[in-house]
């Protein structure tokens, strides 16, 4: 499991949490199952939710893409290192035991780099397509 991870798959949860409360209280509020005056309430208590999350969401997301540029960065020097190794063995600069050694664990790097890297973009599409609670908390409003 990668560090942010976990930030990722809370953000995620919290926002499908609201999500559902605040259809729920737009499904309460048309079939007259609550009062106006609760409703308000409750939409009022939502709105000020809503705007923490989002902000959360938001500070996820600049986390994600800041990883991901670091990410791409360490793939580009990965990738310059295998070069790199593959250029010194045939200048028989090292032997071909030393070789091989660098190479599988070049690329295991550059793997395990790109799974990171794949996995980011993955959840930064995710959040991206999120619903904007905050859109969705004004429509039921009206």
């Amino acid at each position: 499991m990668f560090s942010w991870e976990s930030d990722f798959e809370e953000a995620v949860k919290t926002i499908n949490i609201y999500s559902k409360k605040i259809q729920t209280l737009k499904t309460l509020r048309e079939s007259g199952k609550i009062s106006e005056k609760t409703a308000e309430f409750l939409q009022k208590e939502f709105d000020n939710y809503v705007k923490t999350i989002e902000a959360r969401k938001q500070t996820v997301l600049e986390k994600l893409e800041t990883r991901l540029k670091e990410v791409q960065q360490q793939m580009e020097i990965i990738e310059k290192l295998i070069a790199n190794n593959e250029i010194r063995f045939s200048a028989q600069e090292i032997s071909e035991d030393r070789y091989t050694k660098i190479a599988t664990a070049l690329n295991y790097a550059l793997e395990e780099t790109r799974n990171e890297y794949e996995s980011l973009r993955e959840a930064i599409s995710i959040l991206t397509r999120l619903p904007e609670l905050i859109s969705r908390s004004e429509n039921t409003e009206s």
